[in-house]
């Protein structure tokens, strides 16, 4: 009996030798693998991204904005093209506008840099006063095929951060892009999730008309739009610089509004289902206890009948959202804008194409 005991615990510490040996020569294989991965230089997205449009009052808007904007992508791993190869690009492709860029010139620019996307936008509004203000609009434009991979718009003033207490306003500008800034990435991706093609509708956002005394509120809007539709799974908008590229090339020059004979033409030269037009009839900041308000009308022009498929027009106030005390108050007319802009796109979204 004690030479069967012996024998059965023999066999146990014989297993137990084996399935040690085995769980080392594990831990040795994945160490391994793991330096081999280690030991090569991480394969990084590299972008070029363009100075972005000043639409605000400052002059040097540019030079607080754009370095902090290259800091955030770097800091999500993503490369950045050096600023001499994109001035030499800019330069030799005569580019004079960059706000937004067309489907030739961001496929040479793919070709002859090697990246894999250029990051165009605006900045809309930008202020160092006591009550700092900043916002910005930005679409990531695919190298390959000028499609539209990501967009976002993100915006604030310093007391949008202040709490119940009274406390966490910002009055610095560097720590207010800073906070705008990782808004605006927060939903950053150079490889979206695919639409359902047969479910989408490709359109084309054509600049609304300004009757606003805002200079540059028509434009801002416009890419709002573009930003709002392509975070809609049912729309997918042209790039901003295909459409520029068409109105400059039919001459185009009245705004908020399109004749049959150019919607036959833009839909034969983009293929688009549908066309947007619109005007923003108010961008108001409000002054003293006025909040700020905006009024925004756009239209849907379905391209294969070349009649209005849709209208809508939404006005709001910076005070109309407040639940208690202050509230749900917007200050900016940037963001008032934003909401009218985003209530239209969701109604819009509902419409039954015939």
């Amino acid at each position: 009996m004690l030479r069967a005991k012996s024998k059965e615990l023999s066999v146990k510490n014989s297993i137990f030798f084996v399935l040690c040996v085995l769980l080392l020569t594990l831990c040795s294989v994945l160490y391994a693998i793991s330096s081999v991965y280690a030991s090569q230089p991480s394969q990084k997205v590299k972008i070029a991204l363009f100075p972005f449009e000043n639409f605000s009052e400052d002059k040097d808007a540019l030079t607080f904005v754009m370095p902090a904007l290259k800091r955030k992508l770097e800091a999500r791993g993503v490369g950045i093209l050096d600023d001499d190869n994109l001035e030499k690009i800019l330069l030799k492709e005569k580019i004079r506008s960059t706000g937004y860029i067309s489907k030739d010139i961001a496929m040479k620019i793919g070709k002859e840099l090697n990246v894999e996307a250029i990051l165009v936008g605006s900045i809309n509004s930008f202020s160092q006063q006591k009550i700092p203000e900043a916002g910005f609009s930005a679409r990531l434009v695919s190298s390959s095929d000028g499609s539209i991979l990501w967009a976002e718009h993100a915006s604030a003033t310093g007391e949008d951060f202040v709490t119940i207490l009274g406390l966490g306003k910002i009055s610095s500008i560097d720590k207010l892009i800073s906070k705008v800034a990782d808004e605006l990435f927060d939903s950053f991706t150079v490889s979206p999730s695919p639409k359902e093609k047969e479910l989408t509708y490709t359109i084309a956002v054509m600049p609304f008309e300004n009757k606003s005394k805002v200079r540059n509120a028509g434009m801002i809007a416009t890419y709002m739009f573009i930003a709002e539709l392509s975070k809609n799974k049912k729309f997918v908008p042209l790039e901003y610089g295909e459409v520029r590229r068409l109105v400059v090339d039919l001459r185009i020059r009245s705004k908020g509004e399109l004749d049959f004979e150019n919607t036959e033409t833009i839909a034969e030269h983009a293929g688009v289902d549908g066309i947007l037009v619109g005007t923003v009839e108010l961008y108001n900041e409000g002054e003293g206890a006025a909040p700020p308000e905006a009024v925004v009308s756009a239209r849907l022009i379905d391209t294969r009948t070349g009649r209005i498929l849709w209208y809508d027009g939404y006005q709001y106030k910076g005070d109309d959202g407040i639940i208690m005390l202050d509230w749900g108050r917007i200050r900016s007319a940037e963001k008032v804008v934003y909401k009218v802009i985003s209530k239209l796109t969701k109604e819009m979204s509902k419409i039954k194409w015939r």
